[in-house]
């Protein structure tokens, strides 16, 4: 973006070093950690916002993601992280569209360690009208079939009341993508990381042959009388995989007997059994048939990517004792063009009862599937998904490769989600009978548990620790008094010197409810050791930790929570919170994102469900938020509490790893629904003593967790960890295809040993 912009020179910014830096001299710096960055003072004419430019001059050997952040009121975060983008040598710039300032920005030049020479940072206002021509000149060059459509809607925005920065600021938000007419990411992501070449694909054949273990599957797969060229397609791929050891069991009626019969003439591997392709006798009849050690059931017709039976190979070589294995996968269009990407976490219990997400194509152990008594009638037409069940608990040993092994043509219609979701709750009601109170419909064809609470509900001991901010601590109490149809709670609110006349006036209303104890504690802030005061004094047997910023949305919230945390292995309970403008605050904590670990869906609005329904279903996650955390006191008393070493950031991530640790899973719920008015009552960290407190936390997090940091089992390996980027494409992926075909290429060299440079997860 080179293009003059305004008549007023742009501000060189005085820059001062805050974290991770040292100067070399002469515009010299060091970063020495993963997080340098600077604070930089705006210029008056930026602060009251609108179409903003940012240019840095730096150069360095390995810069990675340059980016500010900007203060709108709240202090530093990710809502004013904006990145900056090469432009010239040395030039890395933005654009951006800012409400009014409130405050300095932050530099950071760099995610990695290294020196580097900063020349300058500058920011100025930029004129609409000539950013305009500027913007549509890039979406023109950058993608011309857009650029009439693009043009059009520039154009009406131009000349609405908003002007010019109307259209800007759409342009800047996503522009041709909200038409729909950008390029597709996931196609460049297919080329760069998840593409077989020729070569490779040659080299892979006499690999397969010198592993040494090589389990045998049987495929089994329903053909429809109907899409006879999809399922040729699916067999096709069946027949070129680099894996040798299969045997393709084929299941249907008079309809599919041609294309059977071209199948059996081209393999001795390939079998025939007739029946309806949706029958369960004619499925249990191909399973008393099969020879093989695991059963992979091919329903849909997909297409195998070619190396899809030995990664599974491999991966089941390795790990012999698997009661199941799935993969990733995605769709192809009518012009075989591959898109919706399904990237699945590892092995995630609660979610696999919430909703089928392992979904076709997964791999079972073939003497597990005999033991429970194969496919059933009573639940069609979720013949898979009943199996899994019957199959699966939340020890099984199941194992998930993140790589995109089936691409299922949308030429091939679903099973219909309705029937097969309702046909899957009547599986799980009848699996569970009275361990669970109701299952009930959720997301699309998901199911929500409700888990029963004795007849005598334990009491729970709700702690809130608190410090002024009389207005936020009523909204809160008041909230959970009036609003909480569970039967039996304390609230212990924790005062950490408060001495507003207000504040205190309240604490002394409620401290004379029988319901309420008011604990005085006078120590520096330390949120861990006021919530372990306060759980040492708990008469409850489950605890409940909630922010002075919380505010009850729904009367059963503390109902939902205490019958997850009374299940056995259960460890932290989490809920669903909001901001108060209704985007979610909190739908779980994902390990690395954005550093230590962050939350993930945070703004989405409220509603949305997120990737296959996962912020609408209940799920373990690695972590969650102590704004609003549940757990049974005997389990807080096992792990030792919050670790009073992190007086503020992270005290609860580690928590929860060490619930991990110990062998609770951790769970987030969707169904307890809260707002939490996020850091209003202690501030942002904004100044240079709490900031050097929450680096010294986070290198106590790195230290501790390490490389447990790095892949969190309810986030894909495909998807990003950056700042503001959750849910994205990983570029590139951290166990991908690249990654198992050097593995294997090691592990064949020498089948004694096991090199650990890809394991499935």
């Amino acid at each position: 973006m080179n293009g003059t912009a305004s008549a007023r020179a742009p501000r060189r910014l005085e820059l001062s070093p805050l974290h991770h830096l040292q100067a070399l001299g002469a515009g010299r710096w060091r970063a020495l950690g993963h997080d340098p960055y600077f604070q930089a003072a705006l210029p008056p004419e930026c602060l009251s916002g609108g179409l903003l430019r940012i240019t840095a001059h730096i150069e360095g050997d390995a810069l990675e993601r340059p980016c500010l952040y900007l203060d709108h009121g709240g202090g530093w975060s990710e809502a004013g992280r904006v990145e900056l983008h090469p432009d010239g040598p040395g030039a890395w710039t933005a654009v951006v569209h800012a409400p009014a300032l409130a405050g300095p920005v932050r530099f950071d030049p760099s995610e990695t360690p290294g020196a580097f020479t900063l020349h300058a940072l500058r920011a100025e206002p930029v004129d609409p009208a000539a950013l305009l021509i500027e913007l549509l000149d890039q979406e023109a060059r950058g993608c011309p079939a857009s650029a009439a459509a693009v043009m059009a809607r520039a154009r009406t925005l131009a000349d609405g009341p908003g002007g010019a920065s109307a259209a800007c600021a759409w342009l800047l938000d996503g522009g041709a993508r909200a038409l729909g007419v950008s390029g597709d990411p996931y196609q460049a992501w297919i080329g760069e990381h998840d593409t077989l070449a020729p070569a490779a694909l040659d080299a892979l054949r006499p690999i397969a042959s010198r592993l040494p273990v090589r389990p045998l599957l049987s495929l089994l797969l329903p053909l429809p009388d109907a899409h006879g060229a999809e399922a040729a397609a699916c067999i096709d791929a069946v027949l070129a995989q680099a894996c040798p050891d299969w045997e393709l069991l084929l299941v249907g009626g008079a309809g599919a007997r041609p294309l059977a019969a071209a199948a059996l003439a081209r393999s001795r591997r390939v079998r025939w059994i007739e029946g309806r392709a949706d029958d369960a006798g004619a499925w249990n009849q191909a399973l008393s048939a099969a020879s093989g050690s695991h059963l992979m059931v091919l329903e849909g017709l997909p297409r195998l990517a070619p190396h899809a039976l030995l990664a599974y190979s491999d991966a089941l070589g390795r790990r012999p004792d698997t009661a199941l294995a799935y993969a990733d996968g995605d769709r192809l269009d009518a012009d075989g063009r591959r898109f919706a990407p399904v990237f699945r976490p590892a092995w995630n219990f609660d979610l696999f009862l919430a909703r089928d997400y392992i979904g076709a194509g997964a791999v079972f152990a073939l003497e597990r599937v005999r033991a429970v008594g194969g496919f059933r009638a009573d639940h069609a037409p979720a013949l898979a998904a009943d199996l899994a069940l019957r199959c699966l608990d939340a020890t099984a040993p199941v194992l998930h490769l993140p790589l995109v092994l089936a691409h299922w043509p949308d030429a091939v219609p679903a099973v219909d989600a309705a029937a097969a979701g309702a046909a899957r709750r009547g599986a799980l009601a009848d699996l569970l009978g009275e361990r669970v109170a109701a299952v009930e419909p959720a997301w699309r064809d998901g199911a929500r548990l409700r888990w029963p609470l004795p007849a005598q509900p334990p009491r729970a001991s709700i702690v809130i620790p608190t410090r002024d901010r009389v207005d936020l601590l009523r909204q809160c109490v008041d909230s959970i008094i009036a609003l909480s149809s569970y039967p039996d709670f304390e609230v212990l609110v924790v005062d950490n010197g408060s001495t507003g006349p207000d504040t205190l006036e309240y604490l002394a209303t409620i401290a004379s409810r029988p319901d309420v104890r008011v604990l005085r504690d006078e120590r520096p802030f330390n949120y861990s050791a006021l919530n372990n005061r306060a759980v040492a004094e708990a008469t409850g047997s489950v605890v409940v930790l909630v922010n002075n910023d919380i505010e009850v949305l729904t009367p059963d919230w503390l109902d939902e929570l205490v019958s997850q945390a009374l299940r056995p292995g259960v460890g932290a309970v989490g809920a669903m919170l909001y901001y108060p403008d209704d985007t979610i605050q909190h739908a779980g904590v994902v390990l690395g994102l954005g550093g230590v670990a962050g939350h993930v869906y945070s703004r989405a609005p409220r509603g949305a469900a997120g990737e296959a329904g996962r912020a609408a279903l209940v799920q373990e996650m690695s972590a969650v938020t102590a704004a609003c955390l549940a757990i049974r006191k005997s389990v807080w008393d096992e792990v030792g509490g919050l670790d009073e070493q992190l007086q503020v950031a992270f005290n609860d991530v580690d928590f929860c790893l060490r619930l991990r640790a110990a062998g609770y899973r951790n769970v987030w719920t969707p169904h307890a629904e809260l707002y939490h008015h996020e850091s209003a009552s202690r501030g942002s960290e904004d100044t240079e003593d709490k900031l050097r407190r929450f680096h010294s936390e986070v290198a106590f997090m790195v230290e501790r967790w390490g490389a447990v940091l790095d892949d969190d089992p309810a986030y894909s390996p495909n998807l990003s960890l950056q700042h503001g980027a959750a849910n994205t494409l990983a570029s590139p992926p951290r166990s991908g295809l690249h990654a198992w075909l050097r593995h294997l290429g090691a592990r064949a060299a020498d089948p004694r040993h096991d090199t650990g440079r890809w394991t499935p997860r």
